[in-house]
């Protein structure tokens, strides 16, 4: 890519299609390790390459690293560790491309938007990058949005609509294209900031009487469609947490996730469905601040509906009544011949943690529940699966996945079932009024 500015983000389309070609590669190499029972250092090499590429690349490239980053042990502990860069990014724009795009956003040069400003990013993510700020005597983060990302991933995706065309071919229930187009939506509205902002702002209503969750106030006069500017949170990140806090401050931890992620289904009808280590910052005082509300997703109150009754049948042991409900969702293709009982069992281990007196979540619990998504499952090509529901099984795997990295334990039940017994209030954007003071 010819920049003058001298950034080196990989998105021209001959450059993103060898990137891509590297991956590949890298991708082959793992496998074929993993096929034959190798691990060791070699993972940490593959990995680091391969974290390489998908943070020059940016965009749903990266996106699938930082996924492939926490799902602690699908694959080698070396490999995920490598990946861990691509949670915050390394590559970032060059000191004159900031400036540049500020000025492009507001009108004004970066000196007359903010008190001080530091050029070198904090992070550097799949859709923009994130530097430090002081406006309004205030400590604040500045996300800025990478040039042309948009039209990077609108390029990736119609490379991916190809392959959804494939899927509707294949012998299964699932619509390919449905389900690239429910990802293209829901990635291109993250390139919007000024509908961040307001996602923001609403959760941020909606929790604010939570006595651990803080979400960070948006600064609206410093927020615009490519800039989002939010107050800065100070605080240990998740890996650290993990390692240094106690049993009981994971555990407490666990509850207040738990009840952002389910409450928010149940009771909003709305989920930030990006939820990766990197999104959540745990202060000394036990409060835990929520990051980055770019990847929101808003359900119909009939699918929220459908999905409390069938949870409700799994956490209440009421096999009786489960088969009905999960026929009530239209979600079956070919119900006679799909197998209940299997599915059956596969929702009691994803909600064993709510079932349970006591439950411990782990990167055993991880790994058996991927074991359900396998070709070997009959029921993934009799499951017509409803484009929104990949959101909530990404919101709930991934969720699950950031309690096993800190291996929280503790009695679970009544905090899920506060939220799965809540009534449906489905959050209505709200406009940003600015930070709490």
């Amino acid at each position: 890519m010819n920049d003058p500015t001298g950034d080196f983000l990989r998105f021209d389309w001959g450059e993103r299609l060898w990137s891509t070609g590297r991956v590949a590669m890298s991708a082959a190499h793992l496998g074929m390790r993993r096929l034959i029972g190798l691990e060791g250092e070699e993972d940490a090499r593959i990995g680091e390459n391969l974290a390489r590429e998908l943070d020059q690349m940016k965009g749903m490239a990266m996106k699938v690293g930082q996924i492939l980053s926490y799902f602690d042990g699908v694959l080698p502990e070396d490999f995920h560790r490598a990946l861990r860069a691509l949670q915050i990014g390394v590559t970032g724009m060059t000191e004159t491309r900031v400036r540049s795009l500020l000025e492009e956003a507001f009108g004004l040069p970066v000196e007359d938007l903010f008190e001080a400003f530091e050029m070198a990013p904090v992070a550097s993510a799949s859709i923009g990058q994130v530097h430090r700020a002081r406006h309004s005597g205030r400590d604040v983060a500045v996300k800025i949005q990478y040039p042309d990302i948009a039209e990077s991933i609108e390029a990736d995706f119609r490379r991916l609509r190809r392959m959804g065309k494939i899927m509707s071919l294949m012998p299964i229930a699932a619509d390919g294209e449905a389900i690239v187009e429910e990802l293209r939506e829901r990635i291109l509205v993250e390139c919007d900031y000024e509908a961040e902002a307001t996602a923001q702002e609403s959760f941020r209503r909606a929790f604010r009487d939570d006595p651990v969750l803080l979400v960070p106030g948006v600064f609206p006069d410093r927020t615009r469609g490519t800039v989002i500017t939010t107050e800065w949170a100070d605080g240990t990140d998740l890996y650290r947490f993990a390692a240094e806090a106690t049993a009981e401050e994971h555990g407490a931890a666990a509850q207040a996730l738990i009840r952002f992620a389910y409450g928010s289904f149940f009771e909003l009808g709305t989920i930030n469905a990006d939820p990766h280590p990197g999104n959540y910052v745990f202060r000394q005082d036990g409060r835990i601040v929520l990051l980055d509300f770019g990847c929101t997703r808003r359900f119909e109150p009939v699918f929220v509906e459908r999905e409390r009754a069938i949870v409700r049948a799994v956490v209440d042991g009421d096999r009786a009544s489960f088969d009905a409900a999960v026929i009530a969702t239209e979600a079956v293709a070919e119900p006679h011949a799909f197998d209940f009982d299997l599915h059956w069992t596969t929702l009691r281990h994803l909600y064993a943690p709510f079932i349970q007196d006591r439950f411990r979540f782990s990167t055993g619990y991880i790994r058996e529940g991927m074991e359900y998504s396998r070709p070997t499952n009959p029921n993934l090509y009799r499951f017509r699966i409803p484009p929104p529901w990949i959101w909530l099984q990404r919101l709930q795997w991934g969720l699950h996945a950031v309690l096993a990295r800190m291996e929280a334990e503790g009695s679970f039940r009544d905090t899920f079932r506060a939220a799965l017994e809540s009534d449906l209030r489905p959050m209505q954007p709200e406009t940003s009024a600015g930070p709490r003071q």
